[in-house]
Formats: structure tokens, sequence, C-alpha cells
């Protein structure tokens, strides 16, 4: 069955329901049209509206009933929008027993203020928003497996949520890809199940990214250009397996994580950057084997790291003034190297558990170090260039080793306490007015 409506009229309805392969083609071209297309009940349904004008609605209903023998559903929605104050709705519902069921949504609005809302249910599921204008939203809700979102917004004021688990369910083997190349943009998105994908990029300045992963072997990525942005990133994991990697090139950004869980990874081989004055990092993970790579290039940096449980592992640089660095990892077998370059940097380490070990780097005037490592085999390398630098190292437990190294300027201090069996101390000073304590 084929329905074809081309009209200016205030509404058109178009019910299809229960049928096999039904298909409805809908134009509108004036102001304050609606259009509601109903195929529920089959399988294999298509609908395409276009609407031209101001304040027009879109509605599409879609399910299937498609079983096994009967093949797959493949319902799909199209709507195009072009006015200011649209809506589009879309709720695909897949009910059927067929492996290889999918519905699709395909949604494309250019104008301001518009507003796009998908709910999916089944397996497969793909949804596609394409916005172009100011102060636009898109509500992406999906539940099932093998579920993609893919988001695109032009202008200033949008905003972005995506659901995938469809509120605390499961939703395995999904992706969602977001772009954002305007101002004052947020984007939510939250997914629950093993193996997910989210992705977000950001160009423009205060943008906000934030994404929420709950499951297994998930993988967060953000990427933002703008001034004055936000990230945070939250995943959960009931075993081992979560990632995630931001880029901020902005001045004056921030990013959080929090990961609980085994196995997290924070950056990994592409690591976080954040290469512009005024940003700051802010990391917590909790469980074990979790590692953290990062860099930071400009003035007045500040970074926040704890990592807590065993096997930890970190790396980080900063590179300007006024840059500020506390690292706290807490277990065994942890790992921190640090590195700063710049004037007035301050850098505290501390180190709780066997087998810990720190490398530090600093270059510069008025750098300070404090690193406080409890328990046995813990080893600390510092070097310091620069004037008035200080370090303070303290070590408790066995096999314990610090290596000092100050270069250039005057008054330096050193001050190393270790109470321990068959420690070792090293203290290497140049300059004048410089002093060492080392205690036993």
């Amino acid at each position: 069955m084929r329905i074809k409506l081309m009209t200016g009229a205030a509404m058109a309805l178009v019910m299809a329901s229960p049928a096999f392969a039904n298909s409805s083609n809908v134009t509108q071209n004036n102001t304050n049209q609606s259009a509601i297309v109903d195929q529920t009940g089959g399988d294999a349904g298509a609908s395409d509206i276009d609407q031209t004008g101001d304040d027009n609605s879109a509605l599409v209903l879609q399910s299937d009933t498609a079983t096994s023998g009967l093949g797959g559903a493949r319902n799909s929605s199209d709507i195009d929008q072009n006015g200011d104050e649209n809506t589009a709705n879309v709720e695909q519902i897949n009910t059927g027993a067929a492996s290889t069921a999918v519905n699709s949504s395909n949604i494309a609005q250019t104008g301001d203020g518009a507003s796009a809302v998908v709910i999916q249910e089944g397996s497969g599921n793909a949804s596609e928003v394409n916005q172009a204008g100011t102060a636009e939203a898109a509500n992406i809700k999906q539940s099932g497996a093998d579920n993609s979102s893919v988001v695109d917004q032009a202008g200033f004021g949008g905003s972005v949520t995506i659901d995938q688990g469809y509120t605390a369910g499961t939703s395995n083997s999904s992706m969602s890809d977001v772009e954002q190349t305007g101002t004052d943009g947020v984007v939510s998105v939250i997914q629950s199940g093993d193996d997910q994908d989210a992705y977000v990029t950001q160009g423009g300045a205060n943008n906000t990214a934030e994404i929420e992963q709950s499951g297994r072997n998930n993988i967060a990525a953000a990427n933002q250009s703008g001034v004055g942005s936000l990230v945070q990133i939250t995943q959960i994991s009931t075993s081992s397996g979560n990632m995630a990697s931001v880029s901020q090139l902005g001045s004056n950004s921030t990013f959080v994580s929090n990961q609980s869980g085994d196995g997290n990874v924070v950056g990994d081989t592409a690591d976080f950057v954040q290469s512009a004055n005024g940003s700051a990092v802010n990391i917590e993970q909790t469980g074990t084997g979790n590692t953290l790579d990062g860099s930071q290039a400009g003035s007045a940096n500040q970074m926040g790291i704890i990592q807590l449980s065993d096997d930890n592992k970190a790396s980080v640089g900063q590179s300007g003034s006024d840059n500020i660095l506390a690292l706290n990892q807490f277990g065994f077998t942890n790992e921190a190297a640090l590195l700063q370059s710049g004037t007035s940097n301050g850098l505290t380490v501390a180190q709780s558990g066997d087998e810990n070990l720190s490398t530090i780097t600093q270059g510069g005037l008025n750098n300070e170090a404090l690193v406080d490592q409890t328990g046995a085999g813990n080893e600390v390398l510092i070097t310091q260039t620069g004037d008035a630098g200080l370090i303070d190292v303290l070590q408790t437990g066995a096999d314990s080793y610090a290596e000092i190294s100050q270069s250039g300027g005057s008054g330096n201090d050193a001050l190393v306490t270790q109470s321990s069996n068959d420690s070792v101390s090293f203290i290497t000073q140049v300059g004048s007015n410089n002093y060492a304590s080392i205690n036993q």
C-alpha cells in the first residue's frame, strides 16, 4: 500500500496498520503544519515527511511483528524540516523475532529552535539527527543491542541527550557519535551495557560534554577546541576494560574523569591533552590496573589525580608557569612519572603501599617537590633546575631509594628522611647557599 499526500492543510494523518510493507510520503509547504504517520503492527514500513515553514510538527510511529519465517523488519523514517521552531518525533519498536530486525530514523532540521526526539526499542536500531540553527535540541533514547546514534549540530546553544540503555537498561555493543560546531553547546551521553563507544567533538567556546558509562569494555572520547569548555567522563565497570580519552585545545578548559572498576585507562596511547592557558584536570580512578597519561601546555594549569587500588600507573606533563600538580596513589605496584617545566610550579606526590616508584623533573624558578612514600621497595628520583627550589622526601619502609639533583641558582633545599633498612640517598646541588639534610 502506498499513500502520498501533498497539501498545505493544517494536518496530514496517515494510518497504515496493520499491514505488510507500508509506505507513506507527506509533503507540506506552509506554517503550523502537522503530519502524523502511524505504521504499527507490520514490518518493512517506510515513512518520508518533508515540511517547509515555521512551527511545523512531524510524528512517526512504527512497530514490527516480523518473525524468523517472514524475514527481518526494516522500518525506516525520514523527516526533513526547513524552518524555525519545528519539531520531529519518531518512535520505532522492534518486536519481531528475526535476528536481522533493523529500524532506522533520519531527521534533518534547518532553522532555529528545532527539536528532535527519537525513541527506538529493539536490536540493531540506527538514529541520525542533523540540525543547523540556534538553540536546537536532540533527544535520543535506544534500548537493545547493536544500536547507533549520530547527531550533528551546527549553531550555538544546541543540546544533545543520548540514552542508550533507555534509562538504566542494557544496550550492549552500541555506539554514540556527537559533533557540535557552535558555542554554548551541551552534550549528555548515558550508556549502560558492555562494549559501548561514545565520541563527542565540540568546536566553539563554552561547550560542555558529559559521558556516563556503566559496564565492561567501554570507550569514551571527547575532543574540544574552544575556550571555557568542560568534559566530564564517568565510567563504572563491574569487570575490566574501560577507557577515557580527551583532547582539549582551548584555554580555561576543564577535564573531570571518574572511573570505578578494574583495568580503567585514561588517555591510553593517545593521551589526554590540554594545550592552552588556564586549563584544569581532576581525575579519580578506583580499581585495579588503572593507567593514566596526560599533558598540559600553558600557564596557570593545575591537575588533581587520585588513583586508589592496585597496579596503578601515572604519567603526566605540564609546560608553563604557575602549574600545580597533586598525585595520590594508594595500593601496591604504583608508578608515577611527572614532568613540569616553567616557573613557580608545585608538585605533591603521595604513594602508600609496596613497590611504589616516582620520577619527577622540574625546570624553572621557585619549584617545589614534596614526595611521601610509605611501604617497602619505594624509589624516588627528582631533578630540579632553577632557583629557590624545595625538595622534601619522606620514605618509611624497607629498601627505599632516593636520588635528588638540583642545578643552578642559590638557596635550594633538599630534605630527605628515610626510616627503613638498607635505604640509600644521593643529593647533588650546584649553586650557592644550598642546603641538604638526610636523616636515616
